[in-house]
């Protein structure tokens, strides 16, 4: 694996920002981070040259470090948690399934933890105070997920959330309703994961990225992109979760479509409360830090299609101007 020394790392990560600007985003958060990242960014916000906030979720290798130092965080750069994985991915068919995949009837997936080993690592993460993303693709890596949770009283208070939740079976939604634990989606792998229904079938098409009855049981929601696996423009994730964007799926469940103004505030304000900043950002109010950006289209006055093709023409960080197209 290609290692980047400190000031090529300081010049990557200044590319990144730079680029995540020119899309409008002002805060982001950066997942699976190891040690060696993190003291870059934290030297980089010493030399004020962070231009975006970041909110940081250390790997779990990375807890010993947490132990031993207390790590002060301020406006751009905090250590919010820790991210592990519960299981792997639908494409290569290790989402762990309660039933074995439609196109592979002897497999059902991995699971990386039994339920006694991710209470410990909860209790862990809880004993430091710390949030925890736990990667949960396939439904019997959600229910092994929510049944560790139970266990915990208050378990609200550290929003500790589940990452992509793809198939998620009805009562399950309801048990994290329940349990008031945050969920965070990708809404553009209904898109990319064209082959899902392959996969699962159509007896489960139901239970494949159901944004609509999670936000119908008032689900502490947020939208991210997965990037880099998936494309960072923001207007590109809401126009596939707005469309449905699989023609396959949709035929299963249309009634999983939501409107513009349902993604656009899931991806604001529910994402600023998965990050605790909801006080702060994720809404245009009196009293929040000044970011902003200015579109080329107005989102609501443009059809259907023209949604994923708006540009940003300036992106306000903090009432500062960041970024302006063609004068980067």
């Amino acid at each position: 694996m290609m290692k980047y020394n400190e000031d090529e790392m300081i010049k990557f990560l200044q590319n990144l920002f730079n680029y995540l600007l020119s899309f409008g985003i002002t805060t982001c958060g950066f997942v699976s981070c190891d040690i060696f990242s993190f003291n870059i960014l934290r030297k980089m916000n010493e030399k004020g040259i962070l231009p975006i906030r970041v909110r940081v979720y250390l790997n779990y290798d990375s807890l010993k470090y947490l132990k031993e130092k207390k790590i002060e965080g301020n406006e751009f750069l905090k250590i919010l948690g820790v991210k592990i994985f519960a299981d792997g991915s639908l494409g290569a068919r290790t989402a762990a399934l309660s039933k074995p995949y439609n196109d592979d009837k002897e497999n059902k997936g991995i699971l990386f933890y039994k339920k006694e080993e991710l209470v410990e690592i909860i209790k862990e993460v809880n004993e430091l105070n710390l949030q925890l993303a736990i990667h949960a693709i396939g439904d019997e890596a959600i229910d092994v997920v929510l049944n560790s949770l139970k266990e915990f009283k208050n378990i609200e208070r550290l929003r500790h959330r589940i990452e992509h939740a793809s198939v998620i079976r009805e009562e399950q939604i309801e048990m994290i309703s329940k349990l008031k634990i945050c969920v965070c989606v990708q809404p553009h792998f209904i898109k990319s994961d064209w082959w899902v229904l392959k996969r699962l079938g159509e007896e489960r098409a139901k239970w494949i990225y159901p944004l609509k009855s999670m936000i119908n049981k008032n689900l502490k929601l947020g939208f991210s992109t997965d990037a880099p696996v998936e494309p960072v423009n923001p207007f590109e994730t809401i126009y596939v979760a707005v469309k449905r964007d699989n023609v396959d799926l949709l035929k299963y469940t249309k009634e999983e479509s939501i409107s513009l103004e349902e993604a656009l505030h899931f991806y604001t304000y529910g994402s600023s409360y998965l990050l605790f900043e909801e006080e702060n950002l994720g809404s245009l109010s009196s009293g929040k830090i000044a970011d902003f950006i200015v579109l080329d289209k107005d989102p609501f006055k443009v059809s259907l299609e023209e949604l994923k093709n708006i540009k940003v023409l300036m992106t306000f960080v903090g009432g500062e101007l960041k970024y302006k197209a063609n004068n980067k």
